[in-house]
């Protein structure tokens, strides 16, 4: 398969390779990485798996896959033959079986994401949508409510990206490392927040967040939390 392109029968015994590797690493870890992963498997056992040539770019330089409701699931047919595409080919399905697994569960950190944002971020709505029409951006972010869509879609875009990473760790792919700095591009909004505020709160904390907490958190949140860390540690540096 190394050097051809993907089928879309390889799409299916991937995605369902994949789904074993999640059940086994939230097994030893104790952890909800798919919550939902029985009935996940279930419904795509009658799902749509397609191998396409898509447009790669944009997001975190990580368009080589696609979930579509309910159950249809699209890998990039040229990923094999994509520097590092081995490595891509394990990310991309397990990333889009993770979003499967979010929908199977009705997409409630979304849900809750989005309320969350809507309550208690008044004013970064208000400063985010002057932004937005100083910028032109006005016909594609309508009003403030469309502006905490993408914002709660963002949200959830790196928990899936920081779950991929946690079952592909576990498993102990090789150049791991390597394979997501390339995917993730420099910027404050990336996973990587999630992999930082990891190493100074804990595995547990992070996904407390997608359990205990759901519905209290958002990237502005995060964002200020990671912020808070590292004034606490400049301050500790200067003393």
């Amino acid at each position: 398969m190394k050097r051809e392109l993907l089928t879309s029968e390889d799409v299916r015994r991937l995605v369902f390779d994949s789904m074993d590797e999640i059940e086994e690493a939230q097994g030893r870890l104790d952890l909800p990485i798919c919550p939902n992963l029985g009935e996940t498997r279930r419904r795509l056992r009658e799902g749509d798996f397609r191998a396409e040539p898509l447009l790669d770019g944009g997001g975190y330089q990580m368009d080589y896959g696609l979930f579509q409701p309910p159950s249809t699931i699209i890998l990039d047919s040229r990923l094999p033959l994509l520097q590092g595409g081995e490595g891509l080919l394990h990310y991309s399905v397990i990333h889009e079986v993770i979003h499967a697994d979010d929908h199977t569960g009705g997409d409630r950190l979304y849900r809750e994401t989005k309320r969350h944002i809507l309550e208690e971020h008044d004013e970064e709505l208000e400063r985010g949508m002057r932004i937005v029409i100083e910028n032109g951006g006005r016909s594609c972010i309508r009003n403030r409510e469309k502006l905490a869509e993408l914002w709660a879609m963002q949200y959830v875009d790196i928990y899936t990206h920081y779950r991929t990473y946690i079952v592909l760790r576990e498993r102990g792919m090789t150049r791991l490392d390597l394979l997501w700095d390339r995917l993730h591009c420099e910027g404050p909004i990336t996973p990587r927040l999630l992999t930082y505020l990891e190493r100074r709160r804990g595995m547990r904390y992070i996904f407390r967040l997608l359990t205990e907490m759901i519905g209290r958190c958002c990237l502005i949140d995060l964002l200020r939390e990671c912020e808070d860390i590292k004034k606490m540690d400049m301050v500790r540096y200067t003393i």
